[in-house]
């Protein structure tokens, strides 16, 4: 009888390494360019010490096995044939893509990739990391109640719910609120947009709603400070007036009639001019708790301006930010962070100089939008 020739051995090995590239040419080294890659997978718990993924290698052997060897069965040509057609396959899908996400890409997009994209966009670091962690526990969470899903909480997420939850953090963290109060008092600093943006708002918050109005400025102190709101209130045929002091204003506010809603402007101040003049208002309007005061900042300022003023205008204790000036603003990151810092609602965004169209309700979809459009192409398609 004679000897059969001996059937080619098929032989699997793992490689370990930081990454997929890394792991697949540590793989090409030691077993050459004919190997077929079998599966790539995150590497199991007991074996992170090798390295973070784990690729499967397979290669056919055509010496005959030895003695030592020769007790494990050779595999039937049809699992031979189902293994081979099994790596094509994986070759084949890691081939079509070489510029989009490949395999190694795909774990990147976890809390630590959301927190360095929020700082590229501009968020402070520190608040861009809270966000990160809190993003976290929401896709922590949404894994617990999707049971279907069959990956591990925070290794590696859908693109889709990353945005989702990532843009929902953040407009947790900056909450609007556009109603206006019985007396509404605007307070920024100088050429913030204050008397543009009060017409604004008297117009399209109270005229076009048909409520009474009335004009109040207490920028009396400045030459012509009054008169450009003056001249808005002829136009717009409403009373006006004109307060030197916090107890006139005080009293214009006691006296007005119930169905009238009041808006009043004030002067812009300079550190130093404020603390020599500005102290009186400010205890005014951080005590009279009917006064809706509303702080004015750019949107177009610095961080660190943007920071200054608010400090300094927190005397005036002000319920909610109002921001002018975003058609000049090349980032809305900074107005995200004041807001949150100060944990203070948005109420209106000023776009432009017309009155009063340029101005609306304040979006927070807006801001996160603006923070997170640097993540991947086909996120921003799914939104």
């Amino acid at each position: 009888m004679t000897n059969a020739e001996p059937s080619p051995r098929f032989f699997v090995k793992s490689f370990f390494a930081k990454s997929i590239q890394d792991a697949m040419a540590q793989a090409r080294d030691v077993m050459g360019p004919d190997a077929l890659l079998l599966d790539t997978k995150e590497a199991p718990p007991e074996a992170r010490h090798l390295g973070e993924y784990e690729v499967v290698f397979g290669e056919y052997a055509d010496t005959p096995s030895s003695p030592d060897t020769d007790e494990s069965p050779s595999p039937e040509p049809d699992a031979l044939e189902e293994i081979r057609r099994s790596a094509e396959e994986i070759r084949d899908l890691l081939a079509r893509d070489t510029t989009g996400l490949r395999p190694a890409a795909a774990p990147q997009r976890n809390t630590s990739w959301v927190a360095g994209v929020l700082v590229k966009a501009g968020v402070e670091a520190a608040l861009a990391r809270h966000i990160a962690e809190a993003v976290k526990g929401r896709m922590q969470r949404r894994a617990v109640l999707d049971i279907s899903r069959p990956r591990a909480a925070g290794a590696d997420w859908d693109d889709a719910s990353l945005l989702q939850e990532t843009q929902e953090e953040i407009a947790a963290r900056c909450p609007v609120d556009f109603e206006l109060g019985p007396v509404t008092a605007l307070v920024g600093p100088p050429g913030a947009g204050k008397t543009t943006t009060l017409v604004k708002l008297a117009v399209s918050r109270g005229l076009a709603a048909g409520k009474a109005i009335r004009l109040v400025s207490v920028d009396t102190h400045r030459v012509g400070g009054a008169s450009q709101l003056e001249t808005y209130a002829s136009i717009l045929d409403v009373p006006f007036e004109a307060v030197d002091t916090p107890e006139a204003l005080a009293q214009v506010i006691d006296y007005a009639p119930e169905d009238t809603m009041l808006f009043i402007d004030t002067p812009g101040y300079s550190a130093k001019l404020f603390s020599e003049v500005g102290t009186g208002l400010a205890n005014l309007l951080a005590r009279r708790q009917e006064i809706d005061t509303h702080l004015i900042l750019t949107a177009s300022m610095r961080p660190e301006a943007l920071r200054q003023a608010a400090d300094l205008y927190g005397a005036f204790r002000p319920s909610k930010l109002l921001f002018t000036h975003l058609d000049e603003a090349t980032s809305y990151a900074a107005m995200f962070c004041e807001a949150a810092r100060r944990d203070l609602p948005l109420s209106f965004f000023a776009t432009g100089q017309s009155v009063p169209e340029d101005l609306e309700p304040a979006d927070v979809r807006r801001i996160a939008d603006s923070m997170v459009w640097q993540l991947p192409q086909a996120i921003q398609a799914i939104a």
